[in-house]
């Protein structure tokens, strides 16, 4: 039984916000993800990550074993035709999308990285990487696989001599910055590409390094525009139980997805809170939060799982942003 504090007026604003996103999307998520943010109040962020990891870690392994070995349904798409003429499947491995273990293998490294402060064992870098390379090859999905190889790659390094060089420039003003500013670069970067479109060499190579994601997200911008509390928005992609109808069309781009589909001012609260709760992590020397948080923010202009709670806690992380919330009278 908590006692009601001036930080349920920013509460009670969002889930209104989240009404009204709701009856001009037709989409409860704001609604539904405000209401957990005021449940959660007061919890400490570190029980939310632990909890999120003990849960879901062994969910997923379950899952992916018993999609591997064809125990449940698993999804597959065409990745393209082997040197033989043989159609090459990807293995959504249990899931009912082929990129979803994936996602879920980097967020969850995310999570094991920040309970363990940034100091993972060797063991467990040695389980990451064969886990990374295994679901990689199966799904190939290219955006989680890289991001995981750097969390590997910057937790190896923190075993080695040059630890304290790594956590000094981590907690330096350089990367202070990088880290504080990151969300507010991808989503105007997000937003510019999107504008432009792909006509020119450079927006093209750019497009397709990102596997079409800017093309999608103009066309995202062309056929519904930005509003202020978003719009319906509907989307076309291969679904597991019948074939792709029409053209393909859907906005990876997390920050795109939300401005598109949830309107400017919530990508605005959200994106904001994330941008002082890092300043706060940075003068907290929190250096390993910085970093989780700098992958996230360049996962998302390719991948959609920014807020999705079933696959990152994250987000959640603006909960102690709004729980600070005072008025002085």
């Amino acid at each position: 039984m908590r006692k009601p504090s001036q930080s349920y007026l920013i509460y009670g604003s969002l889930i209104v916000l989240g009404i009204v996103v709701r009856h001009e999307s037709t989409i409860a998520f704001p609604l539904w993800f405000f209401l957990i943010l005021l449940m959660l109040s007061d919890i400490e962020f570190t029980k939310i990550v632990k909890v999120f990891f003990y849960v879901t870690a062994p969910l997923t392994i379950f899952t992916l074993t018993m999609g591997y070995f064809r125990l449940i349904p698993t999804m597959q798409s065409p990745r393209g035709i082997g040197p033989n003429g043989v159609v090459i499947w990807r293995q959504g491995l249990g899931f009912n999308w082929v990129t979803l273990p994936s996602q879920l293998l980097f967020y969850l490294t995310l999570s094991y990285f920040f309970l363990r402060k940034g100091m993972v064992s060797w063991k467990a870098i040695g389980i990451i990487t064969v886990l990374d390379i295994f679901l990689y090859v199966q799904t190939d999905t290219r955006n989680p696989f890289l991001l995981v190889l750097l969390i590997v790659l910057v937790a190896g390094l923190l075993n080695s001599k040059y630890k304290d060089n790594l956590i000094d420039f981590f907690c330096g003003k350089i990367f202070g910055v990088v880290s504080i500013a990151a969300f507010s670069f991808f989503l105007i970067v997000s937003l510019i590409l999107s504008y432009l479109g792909t006509d020119g060499f450079v927006l093209d190579k750019i497009n397709r390094l990102m596997s079409n994601r800017v093309l999608y997200s103009h066309i995202g911008i062309e056929r519904y525009g930005i509003q202020p509390f978003g719009t319906k928005v509907v989307y076309n992609v291969l679904n597991p139980t019948h074939n792709l109808k029409g053209s393909y069309f859907y906005l990876d781009n997390s920050y795109m997805q939300y401005l598109i589909t949830f309107g400017i001012i919530f990508i605005v609260i959200i994106v904001g809170l994330l941008t002082i709760q890092m300043f706060k992590e940075y003068k907290n020397k929190k250096w390993y939060v910085l970093f989780i948080f700098v992958l996230i923010a360049l996962h998302s202009t390719g991948d959609p799982q920014m807020m999705y709670i079933s696959y990152s806690p994250f987000v959640l992380i603006i909960g102690k942003v709004i729980d600070k919330f005072k008025i002085e009278v």
